[in-house]
């Protein structure tokens, strides 16, 4: 009697064993589809030797420590016209402060460049020179908020 009741248990035992396996596995394929979807496409472009995406990402990075080391490694693998595209919205940048501060000292009350300069400085993040032309353009309009 011991042993039918034994043996009873013992495939019991053995279903809900097979049954705590398939939840296991369902939940680990669960688990990796939904970090799959986390992953940034940025990864995959990266991956594919994707010469832009290797821009952006340098371009976002830019302001950490490691980015010096990014640069020189990927400028060897992309050569050196990859340096001119991660820096070429601060050329752009450092061109149009240019232009609109030669267009200031032609017109020291144009509070239309006095405003791009204080945007362009603020993108730059030179945040006390951007809030000087922003006063300056204030002075200009006081309409201005």
């Amino acid at each position: 009697m011991k042993l039918i009741a034994f043996k009873k248990l013992e495939k019991y035992l053995i279903v809900w064993i097979k049954a705590l396996l398939l939840f296991a596995i369902f939940i680990y394929l669960l688990a990796n589809v939904l970090s799959s979807q986390l992953i940034s496409p940025l990864y995959f472009q990266l991956v594919k030797e994707d010469k832009k995406a290797v821009a952006r990402f340098l371009n976002k990075i830019k302001d950490l420590a490691m980015f010096p080391s990014f640069l020189e490694m990927n400028k060897i693998i992309y050569g050196n016209s990859l340096e001119q595209e991660v820096f070429s919205e601060d050329n752009k940048r450092k061109e149009a402060i240019a232009e609109h501060e030669s267009l200031l000292q032609k017109n020291p009350k144009s509070r239309d460049a006095l405003c791009n300069l204080y945007l362009l400085y603020y993108e730059d993040g030179n945040e006390t020179k951007a809030e000087e032309y922003l006063n300056r353009a204030k002075e200009v309009d006081p309409s201005l908020r």
